[in-house]
């Protein structure tokens, strides 16, 4: 961590935002702590302001350590609003180019299903990934909530070749935007605004020879906003692209600063050092044996939410009405059906072993 730091007083830093027309207030709002994993980090659009830190983090268990918010800027955290691990102690990071050591937990806003998101510019060929594309209807609303505003009052509609289909902000000055034209072709100068639908970006850890199954990579042209919408970033306002021979086909991360890139090389094999981006598809379950120690990988597991709809199309049931949550060591982690009783949809919430008598329910990636 870098030297530079300084320990803000909470009364004091409320006064100090008072004063400047600021309310750290979060009401309405529901946050969530990411785990303390190397390179972790919440995605741009996620991200809770330093006014705002100290309100998230102690509603997730955040304390103030000697009745200070440490507000730095590190090379090894999270950017952000963070939680150290060994004793919560509530932190904010200054420097955008972090990259957390595995030490740290960030504190992100909780993104409700269907909110819209922003890509970045910058990029000639940008646009939603497909299927997450916001419709003229939805436009106005969803680029509000992302700091969109109209133009003297006006929403601009057109046929442009130079900009992408559908929503978008001028990055200039944020005005709203839709394009009517399929074939146009973001110049680099506009900013989609997506919304998450059936296809969602997956982020496979790293491991040799690890890639995208079948069918689930991602174009070029969709590589930046799916990798965005894992924790991927523009290195320097870049996007590589090149034909290497040691990192995976397709879109992938370099995890050392979750930098986006392609790979044009169908014959190579990633060496362990990268991290692809796959689509998953919400309909697309693996339902896998009741076999001793059989589990889903960390990548594949469903949550809580999302158990009922994928373990009910695998032929789940609800047991009583209600799916079972708990703390089995004998059972895996996450969602898995008792496949010896009566299917019953499971939900658990630590890392058990599978003893043999359940069947995990995992995303297909």
């Amino acid at each position: 961590m870098r030297k530079r730091n300084a320990l803000v007083p909470f009364a004091l830093l409320v006064q100090i935002l008072s004063l400047h027309g600021v309310n750290a207030d979060l009401e309405g709002v529901e946050v969530r702590l990411v785990p303390a994993e190397k390179g972790n980090r919440c995605k741009t659009y996620l991200q809770i302001s330093q006014e705002d830190c100290v309100e998230a983090a102690e509603s997730l268990g955040g304390n103030l350590r000697h009745g200070y918010l440490i507000v730095g800027d590190w090379d090894r955290t999270p950017y952000s609003c963070f939680l150290a691990r060994d004793d919560k102690a509530i932190h904010f990071n200054t420097n955008p180019d972090a990259v957390n050591n595995g030490m740290f937990e960030p504190v992100c806003i909780k993104q409700e299903e269907g909110e819209a998101y922003l890509i970045p510019y910058r990029y000639r060929g940008t646009k939603c990934i497909s299927g997450n594309d916001v419709s003229q209807d939805d436009c106005i609303v969803a680029a509000k909530s992302l700091g969109g505003r109209l133009r003297n009052r006006s929403f601009l509609v057109g046929n442009w070749g130079t900009t992408p289909a559908g929503c978008f902000l001028e990055a200039s000055d944020k005005a709203i935007h839709f394009g009517t034209n399929p074939d146009g072709v973001n110049a680099g100068y506009f900013q989609p605004v997506c919304a998450p639908g059936e296809i969602t970006p997956t982020l496979l850890p790293r491991g040799d020879g690890r890639k995208c199954a079948e069918m689930h990579d991602y174009s070029v042209d969709e590589c930046i906003a799916a990798g965005s919408a894992v924790g991927g970033t523009l290195r320097h306002g870049r996007f590589p692209i090149g034909y290497w021979s040691t990192a995976p086909n397709g879109c992938f991360l370099d995890p050392s600063d979750n930098a986006i890139h392609y790979g044009t090389n169908l014959d190579a094999v990633n060496r362990g050092a990268f991290e692809p981006v796959c689509k998953t598809v919400a309909s697309e379950v693996s339902f896998l044996p009741a076999e001793r120690g059989y589990t889903c990988m960390h990548e594949q597991h469903f949550s809580q939410e999302d158990c009922i709809v994928a373990a009910a199309s695998v032929g789940g049931v609800l047991r009583r009405g209600a799916i079972q949550v708990g703390n089995w060591y004998h059972a895996p982690p996450g969602c898995f059906i008792e496949s010896r009783n009566d299917n019953a949809i499971h939900y658990n919430r630590i890392g058990g072993f599978n003893n043999g008598s359940f069947r995990s329910v995992c995303k297909y990636a």
